[in-house]
């Protein structure tokens, strides 16, 4: 059955059918969202790419993408700094016509990317076995790429219970030092978390996204109740700090940052139980962690940081086409002569 003459894809859709068909589908995720869509139109140097498939015989989506095209160097070097992410996704029906019109939507979606971006890079969310053959047959490779995901369907008790000895030692030790976890409800303080992101990135030496990034999810996010911003307070300054997404039960956890000559103090620790304890009670299912890196990352600190919380390990893979394979090498040299004069 060939249902490929029947389908259209395009950047043209009723918003109301495009968001109903995200937030109802079972392998939903909020980066595949157009709330997300706007947040990036407002992050500097980024910009969404929004597609759907859909039947003209029938006028129903069949499937959905968005990808963010982030460009992390202006000027000169933008052409070699510029990637995309297609995270959660693609979205589709789960039957013939939906699959086969994921095929269709990759297809139609390196044509049009392909001069702009380096490489674009899919971080499944769900596990979807059933199109990972078209992300193949469309030039994606696969890479191992870990994740931890803690049930919070349950009492905090038994999450409490399942977390390794020693984070709850350190979890109790940042209560007795007199830490403080209070979700940021004032824009005004957003220069505050964006130093803590900021001094985070600069350690691991990875690149942080504008502060307009943050701006617009608390702008577009915050009020509907898609975004929480939550610090740790230690004698009226605030010393960490963590943004998590939510949506249709699911806890993203998306950026963290604190000032290191804190970290004795274990505020990184005390946020996660309180974001957890947080979900529990408010009726979410599932925090996710935002990833766990490659099994080579497996002694990393971050990771180890995350996998001493009681979740369980999924590996749903991360797939990557290049687009322009010298522009890329190129960028990678000059990135890593950057990360050792840093």
């Amino acid at each position: 059955m060939d249902n490929k003459k029947s389908f259209k894809v395009t950047d043209k859709f009723k918003k109301e059918a495009f968001s109903r068909f995200i937030s109802e589908n079972p392998n939903t995720s909020i980066f595949q969202t157009l709330e997300m869509a706007e947040v990036y139109k407002r992050n500097k140097g980024c910009k969404p790419l929004t597609l759907a498939v859909i039947n003209d015989d029938t006028g129903e989506i069949q499937a959905t993408l968005l990808a963010k095209i982030l460009e992390e160097k202006t000027g000169f070097l933008s052409s070699f700094s510029t990637h995309s992410t297609i995270r959660g996704g693609p979205i589709f029906v789960d039957n013939e016509a939906g699959i086969e019109a994921v095929s269709l939507l990759l297809e139609h979606y390196n044509e049009i990317i392909k001069k702009d971006v380096l490489y674009s890079r899919i971080y499944p969310l769900n596990d979807t076995p059933q199109i990972i053959p078209y992300f193949k047959e469309n030039g994606y490779e696969y890479e191992s790429w870990q994740n931890f995901l803690i049930n919070l369907n349950r009492p905090t008790k038994e999450i409490w219970s399942g977390i390794h000895k020693s984070r709850r030692k350190n979890i109790n030790r940042a209560i007795k030092k007199g830490i403080k976890i209070e979700e940021i409800n004032k824009k005004t303080l957003l220069h505050i978390v964006y130093k803590l992101f900021a001094e985070t990135y600069t350690k691991r030496k990875y690149p942080l996204e504008d502060i307009s990034n943050f701006e617009a999810t608390f702008d577009l996010l915050v009020p509907k109740n898609m975004a929480k911003f939550f610090a740790a307070k230690y004698e009226n300054e605030y010393i960490g700090t963590r943004l998590v997404l939510t949506y249709n039960g699911v806890v993203y956890d998306w950026y963290t940052g604190a000032f290191k000559k804190f970290l004795r103090l274990y505020p990184n620790d005390l946020l996660v139980w309180q974001i957890l304890r947080w979900g529990s009670e408010h009726g979410f299912r599932t925090f996710d962690f935002g990833g766990g890196g490659t099994p080579d990352d497996a002694n990393a600190g971050w990771v180890q940081f995350k996998q001493r919380f009681g979740g369980i390990m999924v590996n749903y893979g991360r797939y990557t086409k290049i687009h322009q394979s010298r522009k890329l090498w190129f960028a990678e040299k000059a990135f890593a002569l950057y990360r050792k004069m840093l």
